[in-house]
């Protein structure tokens, strides 16, 4: 595959959002473990430091307050989907010592990983795989090879990023992940993450994706998206539909959808 050009316009965008957020993703609020983890794979959240979420040695919260459950802002102290999002950015990072402390508090624990209903907090065998293999990357533990089915919505974003995890440990995909993806990115068009890191696979030709980033209506190149410009912060966890349209909201986006896409398809 010939390299993807690196197009001007969508990494002056990348470094304008970088600028304009710094801190945790999404408000720090109780889902920012996880979309900080991707901001900061992505070159952003300069100001953010991820490690304040953990508190007993492998215990992760939600963020950094670690209060999010006894506030009752959320059922749960942690969930499966902050780790799907945490656990790459500690791989690239190569921070072996955070990974074999999550692996050690789950054994420890029964891989129930926080308080509230077992269905967010406990890890089903197929992640404990996928932190098991990181191990075995890093020369720890050894190999298991993770699974994976076709879901819709939320669920097919955790489960592009798990083929985006060990597409990063094994340097490519199975076939039966690169059908996924091919799926997945034919059932949402627009959905620069998914096509980003079917076409890394496929050919290298990010254009499609180039063209979701550079537009505007979604991704403004002045400031930051607003939910009137779309209702969700992070479109590429949502399917087609009203998440994608605009809403009656002041609320300001942090990007961080654009700059993990972004990353994704080599733009940064």
């Amino acid at each position: 595959k010939n390299p993807q050009q690196v197009n001007e316009a969508v990494v002056a965008k990348a470094e304008l959002y970088k600028r304009l957020h710094t801190g945790w993703a999404h408000q720090a609020g109780c889902d920012s473990l996880g979309f900080t983890s991707l901001c900061k794979m992505s070159g952003g959240c300069a100001e953010a430091d991820i490690y304040k979420a953990e508190g007993e040695p492998g215990r992760w919260y939600r963020n950094e307050s670690h209060q999010c459950y006894d506030l009752g802002q959320s059922k749960s102290d942690i969930s499966k989907d902050m780790f799907i999002m945490l656990w790459p950015y500690l791989y690239l990072k190569g921070d072996k010592p955070a990974l074999q402390r999550i692996w050690d508090y789950g054994q420890a624990k029964g891989w129930v990983m926080g308080r509230g209903p077992l269905s967010r907090t406990y890890m089903v065998p197929a992640l404990t795989l996928v932190l098991q293999e990181m191990l075995l990357r890093l020369l720890i533990l050894p190999e298991a090879v993770p699974s994976q089915d076709k879901k819709a919505g939320y669920e097919k974003h955790l489960d592009v990023m798990a083929i985006f995890t060990r597409g990063i440990m094994r340097g490519g995909i199975s076939d039966a992940d690169y059908e996924l993806l091919r799926i997945y990115q034919n059932e949402s068009p627009n959905n620069a993450l998914a096509k980003a890191l079917y076409h890394k696979y496929k050919d290298g030709n990010q254009d499609e994706v180039i063209a979701i980033l550079l537009d505007e209506k979604l991704f403004p190149s002045d400031r930051l998206p607003t939910a009137k410009d779309r209702c969700e912060e992070y479109l590429w966890q949502r399917d087609p539909g009203s998440d994608w349209q605009p809403c009656d909201s002041n609320k300001i986006h942090d990007g961080v959808d654009f700059l993990f896409a972004a990353f994704v398809a080599g733009q940064i």
